[in-house]
């Protein structure tokens, strides 16, 4: 090793700073190696690594030796001097392990250093002569790049591992608030959202012993089942508070959980006044159907039961349709409420086609059905009202058999000399087979009653067609597919 005194101080000087930073690196990525949980052969890697920082540690003393000329490469250490010829054989040591660990793990890239680490021992120095100054200027530059590659390696790794710490931030970031106990009711951990929950129920965060903190919950609780609160903690926001046990570090602990459910509460309170909304309905509903039949009793039972057919059950096909849809809008509701409450007076009302059609329209809309009218009802009082009750009748069906969402409605003439004529179509289910309950067979009586014509097309759309002939006896110009007449 006496060649290594003939070198230049400048290079010497290099090599004894570079291979002192390699060593403080080494060491770093030994420990780095140290902390690795579930890595093959860990043990194994640890004492490799830290036999390659001592490595570096002894380059750096003999090129600090041999830049003072001492003749002899000598580590200093107070108060004595050793060689450091006998200490290279821990290079040997180093190659051996890094042998061993490459075929553990079988990594083929190792090969190289561990050659290297074994011309560094002191019997591959002296054959190598002079050339052992090529020897450590090779060996210092291969453990620079290797130093720099793992360190970048170990920066990456830290930033994607699961540490306790990053385990700890993740835990606070979380919009749920959780805590764990001992069975002493000590506390181990609680984060921030936890906290902030307890702190807006005006309790103790600093708890060191949480003795009674449960029950102090359940004063606060709305709602109290199997271990689960449900504890208002602000204006519009709620908390589902849970116990349970787990087991944290090999103990069993207590885990108390606060979860928002503010937006379920709400929801709960919005179904509570639909629930009462529609009791409500239904008792308007009942008592419509009380009066419906105490004014049956009094009129004449087929007049009575036409009009009942036509009012009541437009509006409990309208709410039927509703119901259906799964509608919670309580505006909507409320209106359908007001139809349901005019039963009576609708019943009572002997010119229904006073106001036109404008109220189907609008009755219909509340569930979704469009109703588009073209023209305007005959001049004639008779035929109109059989028109709006044909009408009437027509949509009924179509929201409540076909499950239409829109109806055309075209009219023409003036039920006098010029005739009239009516048609109603929806884009709901065609059925394969028209069977005729209640309301087609009182379409077609209204129909005749005023000597008009009742037609039926099943095919798509569905249409209803009413022909009334003008008092000359001439059939009326029909409308063509296109609406034109």
């Amino acid at each position: 090793m006496s060649h290594l005194s003939t070198m230049r101080t400048s290079v010497l000087m290099a090599i004894c700073a570079i291979s002192y930073l390699l060593a403080a690196a080494q060491t770093i990525h030994a420990c780095s190696v140290a902390m690795r949980r579930g890595m093959q052969a860990r043990r194994l890697a640890v004492c490799y690594e830290a036999l390659v920082a001592v490595h570096l540690v002894l380059i750096c003393a003999a090129a600090s030796s041999a830049m003072e000329n001492q003749g002899h490469i000598l580590l200093w250490l107070h108060p004595v001097l050793l060689p450091i010829e006998p200490l290279l054989w821990v290079d040997a040591v180093a190659a051996a392990l890094g042998a061993l660990l490459a075929l553990r793990c079988r990594r083929a890239s190792m090969i190289g250093e561990v050659a290297l680490l074994a011309l560094c021992t002191p019997a591959a120095i002296d054959a190598a002569g002079r050339g052992s100054i090529v020897l450590m200027a090779v060996d210092v530059s291969y453990f620079a790049a290797r130093s720099a590659a793992l360190l970048a390696l170990d920066w990456r790794s830290s930033k994607a591992s699961v540490s306790r710490l990053s385990i700890v931030d993740a835990l606070d970031a979380l919009p749920e608030g959780v805590m764990w106990m001992n069975g002493a009711c000590e506390v181990l951990f609680m984060n921030d959202a936890m906290r902030e929950v307890l702190t807006a129920l005006g309790l103790m965060t600093d708890l060191a012993d949480a003795h009674g903190l449960w029950e102090q919950l359940c004063a606060f609780a709305q709602e109290e089942e199997d271990g689960r609160l449900i504890v208002a903690t602000g204006e519009g926001t709620a908390r589902l508070f849970v116990r349970d046990e787990v087991v944290l570090r090999h103990r069993l602990c207590q885990r108390i959980m606060a979860i928002d459910v503010s937006e379920e509460a709400a929801l709960n309170v919005r179904l509570e006044r639909v629930n009462r909304l529609l009791e409500a309905a239904n008792e308007e509903l009942r008592a419509s159907m009380a009066e419906v039949r105490r004014v049956a009793e009094e009129e004449a039972s087929m007049r009575m039961r036409a009009r009942v057919h036509d009012t009541v059950g437009s509006r409990l096909s309208i709410l039927h349709r509703y119901l259906e849809d799964g509608n919670d809008d309580p505006e909507t509701l409320e209106k359908i409420c007001g139809l349901l409450s005019r039963i009576m007076d609708d019943l009572a009302e002997p010119e229904r086609h006073a106001a036109g059609l404008s109220p189907i329209c609008g009755a219909f809309a509340l569930i979704g059905v469009e109703v588009q009218v073209a023209g305007e009802l005959p001049q004639d009082e008779e035929v109109a009202s059989a028109f709006a009750e044909i009408v009437l009748e027509a949509v009924t069906n179509a929201a409540k058999h076909a499950q239409a969402r829109h109806v055309d409605v075209k009219l023409q003439g003036d039920g006098g000399a010029e005739g009239a004529y009516l048609s109603v179509r929806n884009d709901g289910a065609s059925p394969a087979e028209v069977v005729e309950g209640t309301g087609i067979p009182a379409m077609r009586r209204t129909a005749q009653g005023i000597g008009a014509t009742f037609a039926i097309r099943s095919t798509q759309p569905f249409t209803i067609e009413v022909v009334l002939p003008p008092r000359g006896g001439a059939a009326p110009m029909l409308p063509d597919e296109g609406g034109q007449p």
